[in-house]
Order: C-alpha cells, then structure tokens, then sequence
C-alpha cells in the first residue's frame, strides 16, 4: 500500500489561528492587570491622604481639649490617647509634630505634608516630634503647663 504526502494547508492555517488567539488574550489580559493594579494604587494612596487628615484633625482636637483644661486649671494635669488610623504608608518615614499654632505631619520625601491649625488660647507651651512608624496611639499630655505628644502613656 502506498502513501501519498499531502500538503494540508488548513491545519497550518489553524494553528496560527490558535497562536494569534493566545496571543490576543494574552494582550488583553495584560492590560486588564494593568489597570486593575493602577486602579489599586491610587486607591491606597487616596485612603492614605484621607487617613492622614484624620489622625491630624483627632490629634488637634486632643489639643484643644488639653488647652482648655489649661485654661480652667493652670496646674491640671491631663492625657488623652488618640488612637491613629491605619494606613498603608508605613513605608514613608510620616512624623507628626505639634508647634504653638498646629498640629503638622509629613513624610520624608514630603509627598504629603499637611498642618491642623489650633487655637493656642490656653498659655501653654505646645512641643514634641513622633515618628508614625509602627505607632497606633499617641498621647497628648498636659504637665506643668507643657502640652507634649508622646507615644509612652504618661505616669499619672
């Protein structure tokens, strides 16, 4: 018995059909990826600028409830944890400082950097640096008419 070759160009046709195919979802799928994960990024660092906001305006609220202490009694002695919200940006380096006229925060690339103005209508003296890495409470504490931020619970 005796074979004819035969040059079947269809299967080859088909074949390159199943490449160009593979090739397209492939494409497609690449660029959906690409999107879902900007999509994601821009996500957390909205969310990181939101919770950022709010960890100043609850730490100048704290402030302002210490000053007013302050003001009704010069000798008060008064401490407030804040419990800080949690973000994604434990990479950055973020400290937060308290100075007589606000509450500032920022990174060290100073990619975000913000302030929360207080009143100062107390005579205190407003001071103290805390570097936001790994902490989730800072104490504002009122002693001997100082109002300080500090991450150790005050002995009183």
């Amino acid at each position: 018995m005796s074979r004819k070759l035969i040059n079947d160009e269809n299967a080859a046709a088909t074949e390159i059909g199943y490449v160009f195919t593979f090739l397209l979802g492939l494409m497609f799928l690449t660029t959906f990826s690409i999107w879902v994960w900007g999509l994601e990024v821009s996500t957390q660092e909205r969310w990181t600028e939101h919770a950022l906001e709010e960890n100043l305006l609850s730490v100048g609220a704290a402030v302002e409830r210490a000053d007013e202490a302050a003001r009704l009694d010069p000798n008060a002695r008064y401490a407030e944890p804040v419990n800080l919200h949690l973000s994604t940006a434990a990479g950055l380096n973020i400290e937060m400082w308290l100075t007589d006229d606000a509450v500032h925060i920022s990174d060290s690339a100073e990619v975000y950097r913000s302030s929360q103005p207080i009143s100062g209508a107390a005579a205190t003296v407003h001071s103290g640096v805390v570097n936001l890495v790994g902490i989730e409470t800072v104490w504002v504490v009122l002693q001997d008419g100082d109002v300080t931020l500090q991450v150790e619970q005050p002995g009183f």
